[in-house]
């Protein structure tokens, strides 16, 4: 028995589950979930209720180490938000949220610096959540008391371990990283009035961060998705992924980095890898929306929304589920029937199987989009994380892609921060040894 403790902060709702990799097939154990959202504060701003989600984590990871022995934690949070420490190491303030509106002028940020420029240097899709606009959109004061800057999944190894470390993943998420040495640019930071000191030195997963009640700790995939696709059951050329939940990550692994004219031209992403690949995607909103519009319709149960979502016939209105309007409307339900023009007659099934039918167009056509790229057929689409037990927005990607869809592991992102863990232990020589183990441990 090999336990680790792997801590998913998703950005709706977060996990701490007790992964068993010695176990044929891994156990997964959930020892505590939580939902969370961020809060409006008395000035405006939108931010997360970081002591709130620190506590509920902790009880989490109390219960394992309570229930046998642990072997490592490994942390892995969404990307782009991060939280500023002061000269004593306390945190300045609430980490903002990407959603909140102080970006509003980011495309100014990007007129500046030169979107062409900025994309060569850094290869990440131009998004007004980027931490580059949101630290150029930082209050100056607070920004000058700042110490140290820590993305959020390395925000809480510091609370467990007081290491002040970045991770590769998780930096790869700001804008701000040389995509080609792999460091933070000093020119970019400089152009947004950042001090370089500020930032961490940036380490690779399975590097060790210190103890925590006797128990290792070490870096992970900080990105969740970067753990989530760290699990994928196949991989390769011609396999492309959707790492399906509150956002939908759609892309394909590669060895090197694109940032050609065309690449910049779609808008794509060359996020950094576990380890030393890339992961070559676009971020379409995803099941956010629906969400969001259960909440306003009284959270209804989700089976029985999309029952009546497939009751629907094929063939009606959709919208653009990349357009920024969905990223942070008043009211999503408006924002989607303004979009598509739905009437007032129709229901609420007609919003969901807008919403779905559009998810699904947007899938396929970045699908279509690296098929370009790529110069190659995509033959499978892997689709990972919560969203894959929505089978009706599964059948939909395939049926507009064209191509089988499979499905991996729910909790995919539990399962890529346990495997980097077990890397880390030497239970794996590598990442291919732990995903091949996975097979055939499934294969039995």
């Amino acid at each position: 028995m090999l336990r680790v403790l792997a801590v998913d902060l998703g950005a709706s709702s977060a996990r701490v589950a007790c992964v068993d990799i010695d176990a044929h097939p891994v156990s997964i154990e959930i020892l505590r979930r939580f939902e969370h959202r961020p809060v409006r504060h008395g000035d405006g701003a939108l931010r997360w209720e970081w002591d709130r989600i620190t506590r509920e984590v902790l009880l989490g990871l109390e219960a394992g180490i309570h229930t046998g022995p642990v072997a490592s934690i490994g942390i892995d949070a969404w990307g782009v938000d991060y939280g500023l420490l002061d000269a004593d190491g306390a945190l300045l303030s609430a980490p903002y949220c990407y959603r909140d509106d102080r970006t509003a002028g980011w495309r100014d940020i990007v007129d500046r610096l030169g979107g062409e420029e900025l994309y060569r240097e850094t290869g990440i899709q131009l998004m007004r959540i980027n931490t580059i606009f949101q630290l150029a959109a930082h209050d100056r004061s607070e920004l000058a008391r700042a110490r140290h800057l820590l993305m959020l999944p390395e925000l809480f190894v510091y609370g467990l371990t007081g290491a002040l470390m970045g991770e590769r993943t998780s930096a790869g998420t700001t804008s701000l990283v040389d995509i080609r040495t792999g460091d933070w640019s000093a020119s970019l930071l400089r152009a947004i009035g950042v001090d370089r000191t500020i930032m961490p030195r940036i380490h690779q997963a399975t590097a060790y961060a210190g103890m925590w009640r006797g128990v290792p700790v070490h870096l992970v995939g900080g990105h969740d998705t970067a753990s989530a696709v760290a699990a994928l059951p196949s991989s390769g050329p011609g396999v492309a992924f959707v790492s399906s939940g509150t956002w939908m990550l759609v892309g394909t692994e590669v060895d090197e980095p694109d940032t050609s004219d065309a690449a910049m031209r779609a808008n794509f992403s060359n996020e950094a890898g576990v380890f030393d690949n890339v992961r070559f995607l676009k971020n379409v909103m995803g099941l956010w929306m629906l969400e969001q519009c259960r909440t306003q319709w009284g959270d209804p149960p989700l089976q029985e929304l999309l029952r009546e979502a497939e009751a629907l016939p094929a063939g009606g209105a959709q919208v653009d589920a990349t357009d920024a309007r969905f990223l942070a409307p008043e009211d999503m339900e408006a924002e989607v029937r303004g979009a598509a023009h739905l009437p007032t007659t129709a229901g609420r099934a007609a919003v969901a199987r807008c919403i779905l039918d559009s998810l699904a167009a947007a899938a396929a056509s970045v699908v279509r989009e690296l098929e370009m790229l790529r110069d190659q057929r995509m033959t499978e689409v892997c689709v990972v994380g919560g969203g894959a037990r929505n089978e009706l927005l599964n059948r939909l990607i395939a049926e507009e892609c064209g191509v089988p869809v499979t499905t991996g592991p729910v909790e995919a992102t539990v399962l890529g921060n346990a495997l980097v863990q077990g890397v880390a232990l030497g239970k794996f020589e590598t990442l291919r040894d732990a995903r091949s183990s996975m097979a055939a441990a499934e294969r039995g």
